[in-house]
């Protein structure tokens, strides 16, 4: 037995659906990096990733389904537009507390390996970084 497509516009409607969960999903995203809660980051990057994949099948399958109607290249809803710019933006402002955050990360660990002065050391060179303490042996 074939599962017969839904018709277009019940397609346009689980994108729209999918796209709402992919904002609600980015801020989600967004408390878990403010909170720094590792466990809802890695659960809600899981869930961006599924989703990711389901709203890539909807479009191909809306595409397909226009063409078969002849109603190819007809714009898409203007709010899943909305809502589709609404995760880009979100998406990059999640992206930059990211890397604030690794940013912070990696201070703090320069700070517990402790850092090494740019002079010259015994050889009259300026010391590497493999001449730097490593974590642990502080």
């Amino acid at each position: 037995m074939t599962r017969v497509p839904p018709p277009l516009s019940a397609r346009r409607g689980d994108e729209l659906r999918c796209a709402e969960a992919m904002l609600e999903t980015l801020n989600r995203e967004k408390q878990a990096l403010a909170d720094g809660d590792a466990s809802a980051l890695k659960a809600t990057t899981e869930t961006k990733a599924q989703l990711l994949d389901a709203l890539e099948k909807l479009e191909s399958e809306r595409s397909v389904l226009a063409e078969r109607d002849g109603t190819a290249g007809a714009p898409e809803s203007p709010r899943l537009r909305e809502v589709i710019a609404l995760c880009k933006e979100q998406n990059q402002r999640n992206g930059l507390l990211l890397k604030a955050r690794a940013e912070n990360v990696r201070i703090a660990l320069k700070a517990l390996r402790g850092s090494e002065p740019e002079l010259y050391g015994a050889t009259g060179r300026t010391p590497s970084r493999a001449d730097a303490r490593t974590l642990g042996t502080a």
